[in-house]
């Protein structure tokens, strides 16, 4: 039966996960989403603690509000806005999803790196025109 082994192949291929398909694409993006969050997170935290100021805006403002409790509020409603988006998008649409919210968590953590560690003077970054 050739869709009884279509089938096979793509279960074997993807997990379930509450009702939608978590193929491994998706599985790694999640895992690197995942892991730069809470890098992102313990270095916003470094970074008020060495005296930084919180570059972004909404953060910022929760943070004064509610201290870090504002800061994983925020962190909170992102996770479900990228789970309602990954699960309400075509399988595509939510890799492309996926992968743009990975590069960007991603470049947030090399840019709080790079700037908690030129404050404390352990590198110095040259500006090339």
């Amino acid at each position: 039966m050739p869709g009884k082994a279509s089938a096979e192949a793509d279960e074997s291929e993807m997990t379930r996960w509450r009702g939608h398909q978590l193929s491994p694409t998706h599985a790694v993006l999640w895992t690197v989403i995942l892991v730069a969050t809470v890098g992102d997170i313990l270095l916003t935290m470094t970074g008020i603690t060495v005296g930084l100021q919180e570059g972004n805006v909404v953060v910022s403002a929760m943070l004064a509000e509610f201290g870090l409790a504002g800061l994983w509020l925020v962190k909170f409603g992102a996770m479900l806005w990228l789970v309602a988006g990954w699960r309400l998008l075509s399988e595509r649409n939510a890799t492309v999803f996926l992968a743009l919210f990975a590069v960007v968590t991603l470049a947030v953590v090399v840019y709080n790196s790079v700037t908690i560690l030129q404050y404390r003077g352990v590198i110095t970054v040259v500006a090339v025109l």
